[in-house]
């Protein structure tokens, strides 16, 4: 009888990470895993411990997911919190199952907090976000946080349904939403 393939850690992993954007973390089981893989689940308990591993993994995988993603669709003449906001809310959109299993988690600790979501970007956006110029950095950050807050509850109720909006729409309530929270920033600054 020949010896069985190895199945890496990797292999684990992206195989999980496929059938996750198919049918969501919770449908999951290391059964079905090993038979994706065509293997029993000894290698996958060799890759990890338990199933909760697996799922940690796979939250930083859709992370760095999502992050790509908006970092593609970065514009330069379209304002940056404007295309990123609608990148983040299309994929939202489109990878149903991977935005739940990114909004779902919260036992990871600071590591895991959405805000770490563009973190190496964070600076450039900072630096071109509209009509900023004049707030300090940290009121740049406040903007930025705003924004982002707001722009992840929009995603969320248009997935899972609860709001249904063009994204025509979308685009105009996140420029209402970014002038609102600048001109809150501004007139709080002007006081």
């Amino acid at each position: 009888m020949p010896p069985r393939e190895k199945v890496s850690k990797e292999q684990v992993l992206n195989t999980a990470f496929e059938m996750t954007r198919e049918d969501g973390f919770g449908d999951l089981t290391a059964r079905k895993l090993a038979q994706r893989l065509g293997s029993s689940t000894q290698p996958i308990f060799r890759a990890y411990d338990n199933m909760e591993m697996l799922r940690r993994d796979l939250f930083f995988k859709s992370v760095e997911f999502f992050s790509d993603y908006m970092i593609k669709k970065k514009g330069q003449t379209t304002p940056i919190y404007l295309s990123m906001g609608m990148a983040y809310i299309e994929l939202a959109r489109k990878e149903k199952y991977l935005f739940e299993l990114l909004t779902s988690i919260d036992d990871y600790g600071e590591e895991a907090a959405l805000s770490n979501l563009l973190k190496d970007e964070q600076e450039e956006i900072l630096n071109r976000l509209p009509d900023a110029d004049v707030l300090e950095m940290e009121q740049k950050r406040e903007l930025l946080l705003m924004i982002s807050l707001f722009i992840h509850g929009m995603a969320t109720l248009l997935t899972s349904g609860r709001v249904t909006m063009s994204d025509k729409e979308v685009r105009l309530l996140l420029t209402k939403a970014y002038d609102g929270f600048l001109k809150s920033i501004t007139d709080i600054s002007d006081s």
